[in-house]
């Protein structure tokens, strides 16, 4: 908070002696000790606070009261809560790729600071008791307590505070005794409320102390009010003082500060951009002003007004001096042209980032730059350039391994789009998943590494061997030339010299001169210096180069080119060119580099010369291509480079069909695709040609392989994956199911596993993958209870937009609120909505003689009680679902069957359907109301009878039913004594729960 020194102290000692008397603050009753007694040696002294009532408030004392309270006290006070504050700020790391915090520190980070803010509260409570209570600056020290209290994140203490100054600083006129009501009218004929002082500061008390804290006080009260929670509190003080004609003006900034937080707290996003508009120059500094630009771009961006939100997005720009928020600022500006449809400005923005690149101001963030740049370039899209600033990013990027892994990320995933696997594979190791940045991701990640490394082990094998087949095809004459070069190219690379036996066996002697390493710095036959010498400078560049290659000139070098990946590696299958200078070594060594016998006999005992070695190698690419093939299918579910795959090795292996497996694979992946000619094709070639083998049997009668019967262990797999879906646990159930089917195949599938599959698709909104499972629940199981439900689900996934775009022209009323109003006598009013009129039932005295006990009264028969439960048959009872351990998405799923099961079977008696919850792993279905225990259990025998067809996706031990009445439902949800109450069930209804 800011304050005014006095320059001339003279000159407002002389102004204060000609001033009129002013009358102080009103005074409180002040007990420092409470009930303790002051240290004995003190006993007789008194205070300052404490001689108040004692000494007239002289216009001297006044002063000398205020000059020391504000330099000896307040002064050290704001400096220590400023310093809180700032500490905090610089402790505060922002993230602004997410929307961030509504101020550039959090309380968690100043309520760690406990000493300096109880320092600020003793410097305060002293600068209290140690002056006269008649001081400009009383008021202004109780806001600095409540203040530190509050960043103690000690909201009740603050609020008591607040509130504290707020009464006891109510103006109140001469002689008026405390019994007005703060926020009361003005006057009795004026209808405005009025809780804020009225400022009127003459010159003289601008100069020599602060604004009353009261009006402060009430608007701080407001912010602890929404850090509580207490919107609707927090709704009213806000509304009142805006509503306020004395709220001071230098106040309106902070009311709409205020005002943004209360509804970014509520996620109103649109609401908080416009207060926070208005309160910008309420920032404290320049780059808090800057932040809180940088959130209105968010905030409008958010709001899909995208012109505002470029508008500030530049004037961060301008006004930050963080570095890193310049970038994201211009990376956010460049997407709002994009989603404006102007291409010319992001290639303007891409422009301008790549000139931030090139400067030395940059040159710590260079990484963060190329990322951004990236991502622009993406949007464009232009997939090529994007490739090259994200190797970029991680070429500059020494520390900041959160942005490594999003550019490796990157390069990843569009990598394995482009199908370009090795590469991807390549990518996906590199990343490191403990960063707290991708480990949301960190389950696909690995699914998807470890299909990869096995992918890409087939594809190494079927290049290695392809390439050895072609190289073993050469004519003599080109083959052992072509092995010649190979092992010159080798030498040449890794730095030996040629010898005249260099394909044969290789002997290497260190006798001769021509081997010594020379003497760079030996004095030359011209008396030059090596440097100095043109001849020996170009002769060690020539063997440097020739040893090391074409090096950059750059430090580490060597480093960090073991980090880069390499970006020559193909994923194309047909790349079998035996002269590509980063495949031909290895491929025609036929296994690892590091393992290579790089002789000219080693790599001719590689190729498959004889027909056996051709049979052999033959064999491997088969048995490769198969693998490979349902490592696409079921692995990374890409049916279309699978069914190339299976087609590649029908052309080279037609004889080779493995008992009809290759046709299967075709059969099922062409179904996949909706290509259903292609796919009855290959089903009837496997239905003719191997009638009566498991592949066939897959198709035409799964059911007859008794998979389960003969495998429990594989049974209780997928039971497990069934519970994990259950669970909501969609990723994990994902993963575990398509590893299980890799291993064992679809026929292990059951119609409810493959229904709760397509249920967590349809969460996801990924509706095509959902209609391609319950088309196998139509096609595999046909007289499964679940089939007609698929159907109907296939058809309204078809008709999803039209259906939504309905539902949401529909103009729905909503039910009439009450209407609270003013009355003419300034009283409250309350006026209910009308209410529909309720059939009021008769109560029907309980069929049941109770036991008398001349002492105790009426007593309650032991078969009616059990724990907190009490029986009362004739009260209102309803039925319940209990689900365990089941996810939202299928207690919805739930609930709409039964919605439909209720509107079919008791259309003429509406059964209403609530969501409730005993804990966390027990969610309720509510099935009400029934006028009674016989009638709530006619719907119950129904019911649980119905349910396995109704809910077939659902095991049976997954639900229950129960009838429980409304009182004894609460009671249930309370004390959540589940064995209690089925005690008491029992007794009523022996062997029916």
């Amino acid at each position: 908070m800011p304050y005014r020194k006095h320059f001339f102290i003279p000159l407002f000692v002389l102004l204060s002696l000609f001033s009129k008397s002013v009358y102080a603050q009103p005074t409180w009753t002040l007990d420092p000790f409470g009930k303790e007694k002051k240290p004995e040696e003190y006993e007789e002294k008194k205070l300052g606070s404490e001689k108040t009532a004692d000494k007239k408030f002289t216009t001297f004392r006044r002063f000398i009261q205020n000059s020391t309270t504000h330099y000896n006290y307040y002064f050290n006070a704001v400096n220590k809560i400023n310093a809180v504050i700032e500490r905090a700020k610089i402790s505060n790391v922002e993230d602004y790729s997410k929307l961030l915090a509504f101020y550039p520190y959090t309380l968690e980070n100043t309520a760690t600071q406990q000493v300096e803010l109880d320092s600020v509260i003793y410097k305060a409570t002293a600068g209290i008791l140690l002056h006269d209570l008649r001081s400009d600056w009383v008021d202004n020290m109780y806001l600095l307590i409540g203040k530190s209290y509050y960043f103690r994140k000690e909201f009740d203490s603050a609020a008591l505070t607040f509130q504290f100054i707020n009464y006891n600083l109510f103006p109140r006129k001469k002689k008026e005794d405390d019994n007005r009501i703060v926020g009361a009218n003005q006057s009795a004929k004026s209808s405005i409320l009025s809780i804020a002082n009225k400022e009127n500061r003459n010159v003289f008390d601008k100069v020599i102390s602060m604004p009353p804290s009261r009006n402060d006080a009430l608007v701080w009260l407001a912010r602890t009010f929404i850090d509580q929670k207490e919107f609707g509190d927090a709704a009213g003080m806000i509304n009142i003082l805006n509503h306020d004609p004395n709220l001071p003006k230098r106040l309106r900034n902070d009311l709409d500060e205020v005002t943004a937080y209360w509804f970014y707290q509520q996620d109103n996003y649109d609401s908080t951009a416009v207060h926070l508009e208005k309160a910008l120059s309420n920032a404290d500094t320049k780059q808090d002003k800057a932040r809180w630009e940088y959130l209105l771009g968010q905030l409008y961006e958010m709001s899909g007004n995208y012109k505002a939100a470029s508008k500030y997005y530049a004037k961060t720009s301008k006004h930050t001096v963080d570095p890193v928020m310049d970038i994201y600022a211009r990376l956010n500006d460049a997407k709002m042209f994009k989603d404006n449809g102007n291409v010319r400005e992001l290639e303007r923005s891409i422009s301008k980032l790549l000139k931030m690149a090139k400067r030395d101001r940059y040159e710590s963030y260079r990484d963060i730059i190329y990322y951004s740049t990236g991502q622009l370039s993406l949007q464009k899209p232009d997939t090529a350039k994007s490739k090259v600033y994200f190797q970029k990013s991680i070429r500059y990027n020494l520390s900041n391994i959160a942005y490594k892994n999003k550019a490796f990320l990157k390069l990843a995933d569009m990598a394995y789009d482009e199908k370009d696997y090795k590469n991807a594979s390549s990518y996906y190791d590199s990343l490191q998943l403990e960063d707290p940045s991708i480990s949301d991701q960190a389950v696909k990640i690995n699914a998807r590494k470890n299909s990869l490394t096995n992918i890409v082990t087939q594809i190494n094998i079927i290049d290695r061997e392809d390439s050895l087949q072609m190289v073993a095809a050469m004519q003599p004459s080109e083959r052992e030339a072509l092995i010649k070069k190979i092992l010159k190219k080798y030498r040449k690379e890794n730095g030996l010299k040629e010898e005249d036996n260099a394909y044969g066996n290789t002997l290497i002697t260190f006798n001769s001169k021509d081997n010594d390493q020379p003497d760079l710095f030996a004095t030359a036959s011209k008396g030059e210096w090596y440097f100095y010498n043109a001849g020996l400078k170009s002769k060690g560049f020539s063997e440097f180069k020739s040893k090391w290659g074409k090096r950059e000139n750059v430090d580490n070098w060597r480093r960090k080119s073991a980090m880069t990946p390499n970006q020559n590696i193909s994923g194309n299958l047909n790349n079998n060119d035996p002269l590509d200078p980063k495949n031909s070594l290895a491929k025609v060594a036929g296994t690892d580099s590091k393992a290579i016998d790089f002789s000219y006999e080693g790599l001719m005992g590689n190729l498959p010369l004889s027909p056996e070695q051709l049979d052999s190698s033959n064999q491997m690419i088969a048995t490769s291509l198969i693998t490979l093939a349902k490592l696409f299918q079921n692995d990374l579910e890409d049916y279309e480079e699978a069914i190339d795959t299976y087609e590649n090795y029908l052309k080279r292996f037609p004889d080779k069909l493995l008992d009809g497996e290759v046709y299967l694979g075709l059969y099922f992946c062409y179904s996949k695709t909706g290509d259903i000619a292609k796919a009855d094709y290959y089903k009837n070639l496997l239905t003719t040609k191997f009638a009566g083998s498991n592949a066939a049997l897959k198709i035409t009668n799964p059911s007859s392989l008794d998979v389960e019967g003969k495998n429990p262990e594989v049974t209780k797999r997928y039971a497990s994956i069934y519970d994990l879906y259950i669970e909501g646990k969609f990723s994990e159930a994902s993963e575990a199911k398509k590893k299980a089917d890799s291993i064992y195949g679809k026929n292990y599938w059951t119609p409810q596993l493959l229904y709760i599959e397509a249920i967590s698709f349809i969460k996801d909104k990924n509706d095509s993958s959902a209609i391609l499972v319950l088309n196998d629940i139509v096609t595999l199981y046909p007289s499964s209870p679940l089939k007609d439900k698929a159907v109907t689900l296939i058809d309204v996934l078809k008709r999803r937009a039209d259906i939504e775009a309905y539902l949401t022209s529909l103009e729905i009323t909503r039910a009439e609120e009450d209407i609270i109003f003013l009355s003419e006598n300034n009283t409250i009013v309350i006026q209910k909505a009308p209410e529909k009129s309720a059939v009021v039932k008769p109560v029907v005295p309980v069929n049941k003689t109770p036991v008398i006990n001349s002492d105790e009264g009426i007593k309650t028969p032991p078969s009616l009680m059990s724990g907190a439960f009490k029986w009362a048959a004739d009260e209102s009872f309803v039925v319940i679902m209990i689900l365990n351990k089941i996810d939202g998405v299928y207690v919805n799923e739930a609930k709409n069957a039964f919605v439909r099961y209720n509107r079919e079977k008791y259309f003429n008696k509406p059964i209403n359907i609530n969501k409730d919850a005993i804990d966390a792993e027990q969610a309720l279905l509510v099935f009400e109301k029934f006028s009674n225990a016989d009638d709530a259990m006619i719907y119950y025998e129904k019911i649980k009878k119905d349910a396995p067809s109704e809910v077939s996706w659902l095991q049976a031990n997954k639900y229950s039913f129960l009838i429980i009445s409304e009182n004894n439902l609460q009671i249930l949800k309370t004390g959540k004594d589940m064995n209690a109450y089925k005690t008491l069930l029992n007794n009523q209804y022996p062997g029916k729960f």
